[in-house]
């Protein structure tokens, strides 16, 4: 199986890169360059739809951390004509999906990558136009459930598997906690330096992370490499 991830621009560093390839053990295309010069920054995973081959891939953000029992997220196993993500269970923007995890067959999304490249410019602009998200750069996984939808069965992982993370104020992290509760019946999600044991994937998605919100960042980062 192989491992699909965006790198481009100077935001994010190359221990990024580092980091995953070490707790992973599969074979990484890196998108260090966008594959056309009008394509912006993660919109670039995209290209993960117009491979030629017949297994399924992984596409990941690289703002994430991998913990506990990690590898049952890569080795879900997905059919023909199904589409895997992680649920984005902390939005109330009416979406199911967060981008930063995707697993399908590529010949099966297909489409989805003619529909966006036939208007990127449309599609990289419609969802921060109409509200949805904010910029600058923003909307990709909105673009991919909508398409999906269309074709194809479209599956999340549980819950509890998945969180939103930052380094936050305190109450941030409460807020997020006491959602994670809702949604899992788990009792704690970040609590004496670990997380949940049935967290897997921990992603840093928030409008700060251009600036202070990246994994490395955060104090705690050390304890989970």
């Amino acid at each position: 199986m192989k491992i699909l991830a965006v790198r481009i621009g100077d935001k994010y560093g190359p221990e990024y890169e580092t980091y995953l390839e070490r707790k992973l053990p599969f074979e990484f295309i890196w998108v260090r360059e966008p594959i056309e010069e009008n394509i912006l920054f993660q919109w670039n995973k995209m290209s993960g739809m117009n491979l030629d081959i017949d297994e399924p891939i992984c596409v990941i953000d690289i703002d994430i951390l991998l913990v506990n029992d990690y590898m049952e997220i890569f080795n879900y196993p997905i059919e023909r004509g199904e589409f895997l993500s992680i649920p984005s269970w902390w939005s109330d923007k009416g979406y199911k999906i967060n981008g930063g995890f995707f697993k399908y067959y590529p010949k099966d999304c297909r489409y989805i990558y003619d529909t966006f490249m036939a208007d990127p410019e449309h599609w990289q602009k419609h969802y921060i136009e109409n509200g949805t998200t904010t910029g600058p750069v923003n909307g990709e996984q909105y673009f991919v459930e909508e398409q999906v939808k269309r074709k194809l069965q479209l599956v999340t992982l549980p819950n509890s598997w998945v969180t939103r993370w930052g380094d936050q104020d305190w109450t941030w992290q409460f807020n997020m906690t006491e959602k994670y509760r809702e949604v899992t019946g788990n009792k704690w999600l970040y609590m004496d330096k670990e997380f949940h044991p049935d967290i897997k994937l921990v992603h840093f998605t928030h409008q700060t992370n251009y600036i202070t919100n990246r994994p490395h960042q955060w104090e705690d980062y050390s304890l989970f490499l």
